[in-house]
């Protein structure tokens, strides 16, 4: 199992047609993103900013598929945005079902700085994919993949909490004793980000095992 850090530059952002999106961020006063689900070309994310988006301004972005205001906190909005890059092909899907996962993104003014960790020709086809659609990942870093120690540090923060919630409720029960909908009711998710977060979350914990 390889890990590769990579980063990509500020213009990428617009090669892949996000940048309007990136920049809606910025001004509402940007502090974090985390990833739930990837699929290829787009993915879910949580981003956290100081004041709430422009919210018409988010409904009209071409490349957002949906979005919910999950959370205010005192000083911070909470956002679940699903977002399509419109610029980049279906077919980075293929690879990115290969790789066991990435790193919540570090998006900051000069670009963004992730991790993509599976095996060396996974990784390969994706750089290709984003090569070919005219972004220029920078490979900061590529090596072996030390994984951590307890097998849930495999998984994001977000595919964890999903996960022990849905134990907790009684979703692994025989028979279930909760469905998906109510595991994403209780963590106030669509329950098609949370059945996601658990098919990835499964795949990466037996991906250790089998």
């Amino acid at each position: 199992m390889r890990e590769a850090e990579v980063s990509v530059s500020e213009t990428a952002f617009e090669a892949m047609g996000v940048d309007e999106l990136v920049s809606l961020t910025r001004e509402a006063g940007h502090r974090t993103v985390e990833e739930l689900a990837c699929h290829g070309n787009g993915a879910v994310v949580q981003v956290e900013v100081e004041s709430r988006l422009d919210e018409d301004r988010l409904t009209a972005l071409d490349c957002v598929d949906k979005w919910n205001h999950v959370a205010a906190r005192d000083d911070s909005h909470v956002y679940v945005i699903s977002f399509t890059a419109p610029d980049l092909p279906e077919t980075l899907a293929d690879t990115a079902d290969d790789l066991v996962g990435t790193c919540d993104p570090e998006v900051d003014d000069s670009g963004a700085t992730m991790s993509l960790v599976g095996p060396h020709a996974a990784i390969a086809g994706q750089l290709s994919e984003y090569e070919r659609a005219g972004v220029s990942p920078q490979l900061r870093r590529i090596g072996r993949y030390e994984g951590p120690d307890h097998p849930l540090d495999e998984l994001t923060a977000r595919q964890r909490e999903v996960i022990e919630t849905a134990w907790e409720l009684g979703y692994y029960e025989v028979p279930r004793a909760v469905s998906a909908d109510e595991v994403a009711a209780a963590l106030a998710l669509d329950s098609s980000t949370v059945t996601e977060h658990l098919q990835r979350a499964e795949r990466n914990l037996m991906g250790q095992f089998l």
